[in-house]
């Protein structure tokens, strides 16, 4: 179904991936400058030789079930995280430790709440992370996770890489963070989590591929959903 759907958009997707039929300024600026920026960013080269590093030593199969973000979507993460500025960043899901990296090289200020019960298990990830561990609270809970971010009063960017309770999506909504979600295409409830996010937004913009997901809910925006190709 997915790849029918994949099919069946691809020809819209990728015309409005180069602003034509976009009529909102904003989104306009934000896809031709951000979402299909085509210029070097300073720290592609690192996330570059980071991600070949882990392909040389793993099989595709082992890959998946690390959940290895593509090289593409580690650079557009990079790109999403110094347009918005944010000096709190939430991740879900540690993966690998690439996508904490990708956020982290944008501002030496930043700091990182990562939750992830699972995160002693995940090896690469503590290994990625360990010279960051300064910038990184990790947590077990994620109400904590989140409360913790929204207490520090300042822009905020959340990461979702797996599931968490819809309720937790939609404290970060009302407080205006911005939300980046990753393996739409991989899992129905990612899917549908990101489905019911973007109904809950009454204002804002989300654009999607179907594989990876912003969520803007900024309210000076109409309430808008791109289809776009990535």
């Amino acid at each position: 179904m997915f790849r029918l759907k994949q099919y069946l958009t691809a020809w819209s997707r990728h015309h409005r991936s180069g602003g034509f039929g976009i009529h909102s300024p904003y989104a306009y600026q934000f896809v031709r400058n951000v979402w299909r920026q085509r210029l070097p960013y300073y720290s592609y080269e690192g996330l570059h030789q980071l991600i070949g590093t882990i392909k040389g030593g793993t099989t595709r199969q082992q890959r998946r079930e690390m959940d290895l973000i593509s090289e593409r979507e580690a650079r557009l993460l990079l790109r999403v995280t110094n347009f918005f500025g944010p000096q709190r960043l939430l991740q879900v899901g540690a993966a690998t430790g690439i996508e904490s990296v990708a956020m982290l090289e944008v501002s030496h200020a930043s700091h990182l709440h990562l939750y992830d019960p699972q995160l002693e298990q995940k090896a690469l990830a503590v290994r990625i992370l360990q010279s960051q561990l300064d910038r990184v609270e990790c947590y077990d809970d994620a109400t904590v996770a989140v409360d913790e971010v929204l207490a520090a009063g300042e822009p905020m960017m959340a990461l979702v890489n797996v599931p968490v309770e819809d309720a937790q999506l939609r404290r970060l909504l009302d407080a205006r963070c911005v939300i980046v979600m990753r393996n739409l295409n991989r899992s129905e409830s990612m899917q549908a989590l990101f489905d019911a996010a973007s109904r809950y937004m009454p204002v804002g913009q989300t654009y999607t591929n179907n594989k990876i997901a912003i969520l803007n809910p900024n309210p000076k925006l109409q309430r808008e959903d791109f289809q776009l190709w990535l």
